[in-house]
């Protein structure tokens, strides 16, 4: 099964570096984000982007009562990305 990983969008990082708990330790800019993570790809990693929306992701973690930290959007995108590999998507 593939790796997956969260991806952001551009116009949504800067939301997301503040509501994760632990989002000052991402890049500060997306363009570095974006670099790094396309760095890893290059590097033979093999994961498949899964966008993840910061309302949605905040509302998950509400609804759950866990943390809104990194480990936990690393969750979210990876449980997301299953469900769809498993549909055939």
């Amino acid at each position: 099964m593939p790796n997956f990983t969260p991806w952001y969008r551009r116009e949504e990082y800067a939301l997301m570096r503040e509501i994760l708990d632990d989002g000052d330790t991402l890049p500060l800019s997306f363009d570095e984000w974006e670099r790094e993570a396309e760095n890893n790809k290059q590097q033979g990693f093999h994961i498949v982007p899964v966008l993840v929306s910061p309302d949605e992701f905040f509302e998950f973690c509400k609804g759950k009562h866990v943390a809104c930290n990194k480990a936990n959007c690393e969750q979210f995108a990876s449980s997301r990305g299953a469900a769809s590999y498993s549909l055939g998507l």
